[in-house]
């Protein structure tokens, strides 16, 4: 390691440590304000529409100090302030702009309705909104997407959601493949989804190896519909520290729970059909919404049984009173992701995945006065996840063993060819609790609002885990499954500790503080007095604990500009398939005598078995630094937000190969083991998961967003995303096929230095909205220009062996000043030039086309079509031979859709 790395590696340390002082003083000192103050007014109010409906959501803002709220379901609203003379602005999406002049008095309570003037509409069950507030309320960096986008866009699940975000390509809206959310270029394991307040974790999901899985990796999104969500917030900065196990960002989800008149929508395209039907009602002092969907999609039209089929349904009850609100939601999904055989297809290759889940999620809060709020979360979920996977197994003279120790035995010869099967069927349950504590005081003239957290999760997996006849295994190769029961994997639990001050006021400008600190620990195991002192971690775990402070400011310069900074750390925990992954079998035929196939007992073999741990039980968990700052701009027909960020993520999940030796042996004397010898040595390798990833992620965001142009009945919108990556691994190695090297005398496998890996990506998207209420239509017309595509890998022409692993089990390294040796000259790697070249994708130009259009009172038809011009320019890679090139498809197929949607 260079003075310098250890220079900056010792400077950050401190810069962590003092930061974490700081913040520590920061929340004692506040826990001692006195909130008995007296010296304070209260702004309420309510906040309707023209027929004197409550608006849940609407932002009420102090514009002299930022201090601010958002209404509740009935539409209150409560906003504690110093004594003064203030102007308020009051915004909602699809409604105008109110602003108001108040005067608050100390001990006093100043109560105002507001009725704010709807510049919306509805097409049958959508309602098409537009913006009127260009500058972020709140200092994280977010795109908000509300149920009339998702419907407009005909999504199917929440992955299409995404689409709207800057720096996303279009993709066509079906469910054939995992559907996972990657934010700013990272990796779908960092992305959290937050459903109704509860977090989706997939950290106990062990169905590895059969069909399309998301085992190891991110949230599936095809479990979620679309059509009965409210609204989604994808928060791409900085996000709260109430917020946890995640690195890139987050989406959270809320769906509809309010008393809406019975909804039916039918949905069609080439490849998916959906159907989807809700309601609500009010029931004494609650509101019931209900909410069911199925759909199906086939991955290729040609060929049957292969697809995805979910039916999802919902029930929330809801209660929101003046001083509590309780929400209960039940959930229920089946999905069934099928490959069935094919007739007359010889392999007889068939595979499913079927998943069943209930969940259950109360979330309770309870205002005691202007002052303090109590939160409480509980959600039980339960998957049922059944897979299955056949082949035809094929091969002469079969020797297989079910060993489950390392030994040698007699081993069964099966001949000809049998249909192997193999099932996972797992139980998995997800328990998650979190309770929170919100305080509101002032210091001087600023408002804190101080909220303490604790967070509990428990996921385990008690299925029938690995199941097959182990007379007839699922596969015949060196390395066979064997038999496993997911009831004896210890559960996975992770608590959390969360701080954060949000402060609002005015020092010379109105500002926004969010100030927090994070505690996590993944399967903690004690408590060390020495994290009080910070020698140690405070809470012993066996896969991390990570102390993740983050910190959000926004100013505003002037009325209508405002700058935002970002500083922030993040960490996500590894999945139980990583932590408790099946171990290797090496089954290694010593002998196999085969005399007369129909008498077994003439027939004899030996065959050893060799067992190598893939599980890693004390990896941990990695970090993402995350910086950014963002320029926010308003004007009179619109505004606009221009950001810049850095996401530095260390220690990152990697599966790694390991090398082994095995041993084919001789039996002299049969099945008597004595006088046994080695006759030959076998080079292996294995995988296990380990801290050795790492990525950075440098990205430049700009979006533009006008007001609707009176005339033409048109809003555009402009967002841009450039992004420059790297990512690879730390001192990463891999190995090539075992040889005898002569020049070495040893027969050994070669290990050169992993390279890693750049992109640079420049994605821009104009959008056309033409929404004309007398006409009841929306039409939107997206062209996305992918203006820079190129990437490349670093490191990739050092051809030179960087060492090799032999026979005898020694790793050997070559010294840096002796790669080049001539003896090592064998196992030198050999490329071709075209192998380093960059690919620098030529410009693209994708042109889509939505349109809802309305049929009468309550009904309206929408469709689509992505790539209209069917443009799908053929690219030759330059990383292929000159002599056979290999083409892509640079655009999606020309793809249509249609939906009709009718409210009673």
């Amino acid at each position: 390691m260079s003075v310098k790395k250890e220079q900056n590696d010792l400077l950050e340390k401190l810069i962590h440590r003092n930061l974490m002082k700081f913040f520590t003083i920061l929340f004692i000192l506040l826990s001692f304000q006195l909130i008995g103050q007296t010296n304070y007014g209260i702004f309420t109010g309510k906040v309707t529409d023209e027929q004197g409906n409550p608006l849940l959501s609407a932002n009420i803002v102090i514009l002299e100090t930022s201090n601010g709220a958002a209404t509740e379901k009935n539409g209150r609203f409560r906003i504690l302030s110093r004594p003064g003379t203030y102007n308020i602005e009051i915004t909602f999406m699809g409604f105008e702009k109110v602003t108001d002049h108040i005067v608050i008095k100390a001990g006093e309570t100043l109560d105002k309705n507001y009725k704010l003037i709807s510049n919306s509409f509805t097409i049958g069950t959508i309602t098409v909104t537009a913006e009127n507030n260009f500058i972020p309320l709140s200092p994280e960096t977010k795109t908000n997407v509300s149920s009339g986008d998702l419907e407009h866009l005909l999504a199917s699940s929440l992955n299409d959601a995404m689409k709207l975000a800057p720096g996303v390509e279009t993709t066509n809206p079906t469910l054939n493949n995992v559907e996972q959310a990657t934010i700013r270029g990272g990796d779908p394991i960092g992305t959290q989804i937050i459903l109704n307040g509860i977090p989706i974790t997939n950290n106990a999901n062990m169905q590895v190896g059969i069909g399309y899985t998301s085992a190891n990796s991110g949230t599936d999104l095809r479990s979620i519909p679309a059509e009965n969500v409210n609204d989604i917030e994808i928060i791409r900065g900085i996000p709260s520290a109430k917020y946890g196990d995640l690195t890139d960002g987050l989406l959270i989800v809320n769906t509809k729970s309010t008393p809406d008149r019975l909804k039916v929508k039918m949905k069609y395209n080439p490849l998916l059909s959906e159907a989807n039907i809700s309601a609500g009602t009010y029931l004494a002092d609650w509101v019931v919404n209900g909410n069911l969907n199925i759909a199906s999609s086939d991955r290729d039209v040609r060929i049957t049984g292969d697809g995805y089929t979910r039916v999802a349904g919902q029930l929330t009850l809801d209660n929101n009173s003046e001083g509590y609100n309780f929400k209960n939601v039940l959930y229920f999904t089946h999905s069934f992701d099928d490959y069935k055989e094919q007739p007359g297809y010889a392999l007889r290759d068939a595979w499913y995945n079927h998943d069943i889940n209930l969940k259950y999620s109360a979330d309770y809060s309870r205002i005691f006065d202007p002052f303090t709020k109590l939160s409480a979360t509980l959600s039980v979920s339960y998957t049922n996840q059944n897979s299955y996977d056949q082949q035809l197994v094929s091969r002469d003279n079969i020797v297989i063993t079910d060993r489950t120790a390392e030994g040698t035995q007699p081993g069964r010869i099966v001949f000809g060819s049998y249909l192997g099967k193999e099932y996972i069927k797992g139980d998995v349950w997800n328990i998650y609790s979190d309770i929170n504590y919100n305080s509101k005081f002032f210091t001087g003239s600023l408002l804190h609002s101080l909220l303490y957290g604790i967070t509990y999760r428990n996921d385990f997996n008690k299925g029938d885990g690995i199941i097959f006849d182990p007379l007839y295994p699922p596969s015949a190769a060196t390395t066979m499954p064997r038999l496993r029961n997911y009831s004896s994997i210890p559960s996975y639990n992770i608590l959390s500790f969360y701080a954060e001050d949000k402060l609002t006021g005015n020092i010379l400008k109105p500002f926004t503080l969010q100030a927090g600190i994070r505690y996590e620990t993944y399967r903690p195991k004690g408590f060390d007095i020495k994290g009080l002192i910070g020698k140690a971690d405070l809470i012993q775990s066996n896969n991390g604990s990570f102390l993740n402070p983050r910190i959000n400011f926004s100013i505003n310069l002037f009325k209508d500009s405002q700058i935002r900074l970002g500083y922030g750390v993040t960490s996500k925990s590894p999945p139980m398939g990583m932590i408790f992954a099946n171990k290797k079998y090496f089954d290694i035929v010593d002998t196999v005598s085969v005399v007369n196939p129909q008498y077994a007992d003439s027939n004899f073999s030996m065959i050893s078995t060799y067992i190598r741990e893939q599980a890693n039980s004390q990896i941990k968990g990695y970090t993402q630094k995350k910086y950014e700052i963002s320029f926010d701009q308003q004007f009179d027909f619109g505004g606009f937000s221009v950001t810049g960020y850095v996401n530095d993520s260390k220690n990152m999940f990697e599966s790694i190969e390991i090398p082994t030796v095995v041993y084919k042996q001789s039996y002299p004397n049969g099945a008597d083991q004595t006088g046994a010898y080695i006759k030959d040595t076998l080079l292996e390798t294995y995988q296990q998961y380990s801290n050795s990833g790492w990525a950075k992620v440098n990205g430049v965001e700009f979006t533009l967003t006008t007001k609707k142009f009176p005339i033409i009945n048109t809003i555009f919108k402009f967002d841009a995303s450039y992004t420059y990556s790297e990512n690879g691994l730390n001192n990463g190695y891999y190995y090539d096929a075992p040889r005898y090297v002569t020049t070495l005398g040893v027969n050994l496998m070669p290990l050169y230095h992993q390279w890693s890996s750049y992109s640079k990506n420049l994605l821009l998207n104009y959008r056309f909205d033409i929404q004309v209420k007398a006409l009841g239509i929306w039409l939107t017309l997206q062209v996305q220009q992918k203006v820079v595509e190129i990437d490349n890998r670093i490191g990739y022409g050092d051809i030179l062996a960087a060492g090799y692993y032999t026979s005898k089990g020694e790793l050997i390294i070559i010294p840096e000043a002796e790669r080049s040796n001539p003896k090592y000259a064998p196992i030198q790697r050999s490329i071709e030039p075209f192998e380093l070249y960059e690919e620098n994708r030529p410009d693209k130009w994708l042109f889509n086309l939505n349109v809802s259009k309305s049929l009468w009172t309550g009904a309206a038809v929408s469709f689509f079509v992505n790539n209209f011009f069917n443009n799908q320019p053929l690219y030759q890679l330059q990383r292929s031979s000159p002599t056979s090139p290999t083409y892509e498809r640079r655009n999606p197929e020309l793809f249509y859709g249609l939906d009709f949607n009718v409210s009673m």
